[in-house]
């Protein structure tokens, strides 16, 4: 390259510093550095412009936004079968698709790290304007994994993860995923799931979690009762099992359509109350709850933490139909719920989400420990558990809820961010039944928070208040959510 620059009579070098060979996504900012490094040779272009005594101009390029699909062949496919490459490309062929559909799809399945390389032609068909797409597809020989992670936030305290991942465990497109997670709060989650794209998949999981915790007494008991007499707070240790067996398939290509069958074995026990068995816990709860579920969900957010665009929405609907003896009240009920949100960005490093939420029980509603349960900051909650600024983790309990949120992040500079937002809801039992849900929010929570993204995950601090309680929380998360 100095060789060349030598024999050139203008040179143009665009300042591609804070980019490397896999800045695939900052494609228009290396385009816009281009075209500045241009504009400053403009005059010495239009001088050499007049120089030329002949040339000629092209037409100016048509760009398709569409292209229309014929067949799609895939070969170099051995270990993965056809159903499920289609399933992550979202194409079905004999469709009209967008480039942006074409490239989403492609992205996708280069997502799963199955595939060390996927190359693809149009080919044009005998139908004008249809072409058959012709995908190579080259599989990676990679089927185990092992990965290590460090996590800290406020509710599960420090955890340590290791994680195995077994692919091609007993059948093509298979794959099984166990966390074991060691700290302060022992925990695992294992998935095992069999993908088959568009047709209907099969998966299996069981997951446990445990936490201790300080809660309000009138969360558990109900005020007048004499075990709350002088207490405010109570300590509890909850411990959680849940199994489930599900069916899956996707909808219109973007959505993700889930049900089956599942088993709950909840137990809530603490010391601070004395029990009618000399050195034994007060227990609270220790049910076996059985219900069949089913879900729909879609999730486009281009960053899981940090979104600037995208879209998301997910529902839930589960059917508790029995229950062990410990629970002797119960009788069938149903628990739904609905979460929307949109992110969009007004200008390259300021973005906004907002986002809105609502649920309710049905039927016997004198099972209270699957209530929804609002309070901190986190995520991969178990059960109906849910984030809500300044408040203190499960500070507030109902069966029925409706929410809105915003979210203004600014990315000060790269991966840094300042973050301020606000939660907004009416939480309480049967709020539907009586129009509570349409006065305005009993209870709000803000937030002002600093994160940055790293290798381990992001690093956050958030300071956190509400004007009901006047109280004010800080949380703090260090690496990924598990």
């Amino acid at each position: 390259m100095e060789i060349k620059r030598k024999l050139t009579d203008i040179y143009i070098k665009p300042d591609i510093t804070n980019f490397s060979v896999i800045s695939f996504d900052e494609g228009r900012d290396i385009v816009r550095n281009g075209e500045i490094a241009a504009k400053n040779q403009i005059d010495a272009l239009v001088k050499l412009k007049e120089q030329k005594t002949e040339f000629s101009k092209r037409k100016n390029i048509i760009i398709q936004d569409s292209i229309s699909l014929g067949y799609i062949s895939v070969t170099g496919n051995k270990r993965y079968t056809r159903s499920y490459i289609l399933g992550k490309l979202k194409l079905k062929g004999y469709e009209s698709i967008s480039y942006d559909q074409l490239d989403k799809g492609v992205n996708n399945l280069v997502a799963t790290n199955n595939f060390d390389a996927l190359r693809y032609d149009l080919v044009p068909t005998d139908v004008n304007g249809v072409y058959d797409l012709d995908a190579k597809i080259s599989e990676s020989k990679t089927s185990a994994l092992l990965r290590l992670g460090l996590h800290y936030d406020v509710l599960y305290k420090s955890a340590a993860l290791v994680n195995v991942t077994k692919k091609r465990l007993i059948s093509k497109n298979d794959f099984a995923s166990l966390d074991a997670i060691f700290g302060d709060n022992i925990r695992y989650d294992f998935d095992y799931f069999i993908d088959k794209g568009f047709y209907v998949s099969i998966g299996l999981k069981s997951r446990y979690n445990q936490f201790d915790r300080r809660v309000n007494g009138n969360l558990l008991l109900e005020p007048n009762d004499p075990l709350l007499v002088g207490l405010n707070k109570v300590d509890i240790e909850l411990q959680d099992q849940t199994n489930q067996l599900y069916f899956q398939t996707l909808l219109a290509k973007e959505f993700s359509v889930n049900a089956g069958f599942e088993h709950k074995r909840l137990k809530i026990t603490t010391e601070t109350l004395n029990s009618t068995i000399a050195d034994e816990d007060f227990t609270f709860e220790n049910t076996d709850y059985f219900s069949v579920f089913g879900g729909l969900k879609i999730d486009t957010f281009d960053n899981k933490y940090f979104p600037n665009e995208g879209f998301s929405f997910d529902g839930k609907l589960h059917w508790y139909i029995s229950a062990s003896s410990f629970n002797t009240d119960f009788n069938p009920f149903s628990i739904a719920s609905a979460d929307i949100g949109y992110a969009f960005s007004p200008s390259d490093r300021f973005s906004i989400k907002v986002s809105t939420a609502g649920g309710f029980q049905l039927g016997d509603r004198s099972t209270r420990f699957l209530d929804f349960a609002f309070g901190g900051y986190g995520q991969n909650f178990i059960n109906n558990f849910r984030s809500f600024y300044g408040y203190d983790y499960v500070s507030i309990i109902g069966n029925s809820f409706v929410e809105a949120d915003l979210n203004l992040d600014y990315e000060l500079f790269d991966k840094h961010h300042i973050m301020l937002s606000g939660n907004f809801a009416n939480i309480d039992n049967n709020i539907f039944d009586d129009g509570e849900w349409l006065t305005s929010p009993d209870y709000t929570g803000y937030a002002l928070g600093y994160s940055v993204e790293t290798f381990l995950g992001p690093i956050e601090a958030k300071y956190t208040y509400s004007p009901e309680v006047d109280e004010s929380y800080w949380f703090f998360n260090l690496g990924f959510w598990f």
